[in-house]
């Protein structure tokens, strides 16, 4: 029983060394670029020797890669919560039937959480000072910056597409409509209370130009 609770607290510390080395490569990261950071600057962030910081991660590439891994986990548990797509294999039928002020009701939270949740923020930093020096970086950033959420809501546009909520249209191009105001709001380093009633006012636009109650056509009809 000894060994065994011994064994548990052993697990325990290093568990907790491993998020303490996340969290302080992942600031280090966020305010220099990870090309600027040495393994060394991280185990002394941390307090522990470069020796021990390799008992827990292999790499800088490693702890990168952590640090991905854990904002892709929190934006899936996110919108999971409030039934927001994440990945383009998941249901889209909440967006049925919405209107422009259910879609409005239903896309704002997830515009607010890349606002103002610190770890995405953050993460945000990272990748756009990082991006031009790493590759992987550059990889990451348009992963999840745009090439995810172009592909969610072309995936959305065309499911209601077919059930008649949206009017025929090339639904790439939508989403690159869709997307860009709340990028380019984003990357201008605007708060949410000051994006906020541009991005309410995007949404309307969009639901009148594009959904079959906007333009005023009744389901069945094509545009």
């Amino acid at each position: 029983m000894e060994q065994k609770e011994k064994g548990a607290r052993a697990n325990a510390q290093g568990a907790s060394t491993r998020e303490r080395i996340v969290e302080a490569a992942f600031a280090l990261f966020a305010e220099r670029g990870c090309h600027a950071v040495s393994v060394r600057d991280i185990a002394a962030a941390v307090g522990i020797k470069d020796a021990s910081l390799y008992n827990h991660f292999p790499s800088k590439q490693a702890i990168f890669d952590a640090i991905v891994s854990g904002a892709l986990d929190r934006m899936r548990r996110f919108f999971g919560e409030r039934r927001i797509m994440f990945d383009v294999g998941d249901d889209a039928g909440p967006y049925e039937d919405l209107g422009a002020e259910g879609l409005r009701a239903m896309v704002l939270p997830s515009f607010r959480y890349f606002f103002e949740d610190p770890y995405l923020v953050r993460l945000r930093r990272l990748l756009v000072v990082s991006q031009f020096e790493s590759e992987e970086a550059g990889r990451v950033y348009r992963l999840v910056f745009v090439e995810q959420p172009m592909a969610l809501q072309r995936t959305i546009f065309e499911h209601l597409m077919v059930t008649g909520e949206f009017a025929a249209d090339d639904a790439v191009q939508m989403a690159v409509e869709f997307q860009g105001v709340p990028f380019l709001l984003m990357h201008a380093g605007l708060s949410w209370e000051q994006a906020e009633p541009r991005l309410s006012a995007h949404l309307e636009r969009f639901a009148r130009a594009h959904t079959v109650a906007g333009r005023g056509i009744r389901k069945g009809e094509r545009a």
